[in-house]
């Protein structure tokens, strides 16, 4: 017998779902979830694709039952501050062929990194910020958008110095985005900080080797170009204070641009100043228009 849509339960897997045809906004729900790095909670599924909660659960619940999505069990739902969705093997095959390409050669991926989770949909949550922060104006365009899941799979390596020094260290940032404006193109590098105790090896671990990474060859062949900015999203004006006062040290000028949870918003992001540089007593904003 099969199971009533609006019965289905929370947690497991019925014996005989719900048939479902398989929408144009299904389709764009498994592309997205791809998209962001493989996994999304349900309230930024819900930001880019419904108005209402109780549709949303209804739909996300089918897709899970037909095993187009998996999601977490009871226990693992405990430790998560929101119920999150990731690519099943069916979900994985649609992708697959609306990329053009067999599920033989395509590759996604099967599990969120638990012990990150957190810190990935906070990566999810800014690149959701940037891409309405530029709809809403028609001054900025996001052009495109590398994940950090392409950085752990191939990650740069670059050498930097140290108190004398040599120290080789892989390169993997949150994320790598450009941003256009009619004359410009702006390249930026994401570094999502969750710490809330200050980090003394932030200039050694994050600020030496991003100003040297930017500076590279392997940053050049990556991305063809010499010029990009760090953005450092951290969890307080304290622990803000701690970080621009290490770029300070590197003399890293404009590369570092650092800002709070709190203060980063779709409404801010661009055009407000609420961005720190080593070079600047006052705040800036991250994009000037002429």
């Amino acid at each position: 017998m099969t199971a009533n849509p609006q019965r289905l339960p929370r947690y497991g897997r019925v014996k005989h779902p719900p048939a479902m045809r398989l929408t144009d906004r299904d389709k764009r729900i498994l592309e997205a979830i791809h998209f962001y790095d493989g996994m999304m909670s349900f309230s930024q599924i819900k930001r880019l694709f419904f108005t209402g909660k109780s549709q949303a659960e209804l739909r996300l619940k089918l897709l899970y039952q037909n095993r187009y999505l998996k999601r977490p069990d009871r226990d693992e739902r405990r430790r998560l501050p929101e119920m999150i969705y990731w690519l099943d093997k069916k979900g994985a095959e649609i992708v697959a062929g609306l990329s053009g390409v067999s599920i033989r050669e395509f590759t996604w991926r099967k599990m969120p990194r638990k012990f990150q989770v957190e810190h990935d949909l906070a990566v999810n949550d800014f690149r959701l910020d940037m891409r309405e922060a530029c709809e809403m104006t028609s001054l900025v365009d996001l052009e495109s958008w590398i994940p950090e899941s392409e950085f752990w799979a191939f990650p740069d390596k670059i050498e930097y110095l140290y108190n004398d020094r040599k120290i080789k260290r892989k390169i993997r940032p949150d994320g790598f985005f450009i941003l256009t404006t009619k004359r410009h193109y702006f390249r930026y590098l994401l570094e999502i900080d969750r710490s809330t105790e200050d980090n003394p090896r932030f200039f050694r671990e994050k600020i030496l080797p991003g100003l040297a990474y930017i500076k590279s060859p392997e940053y050049e062949a990556r991305f063809g170009h010499r010029s990009g900015r760090w953005l450092v999203i951290t969890t307080g004006e304290k622990r803000l204070g701690n970080m621009v006062s290490q770029a300070r040290r590197a003399k890293a000028k404009g590369i570092f641009y650092f800002t709070t949870y709190e203060l980063a918003s779709v409404d801010s992001l661009l055009f407000s100043p609420i961005w720190h540089r080593a070079d600047r007593d006052e705040s800036v904003p991250l994009i000037f228009i002429n």
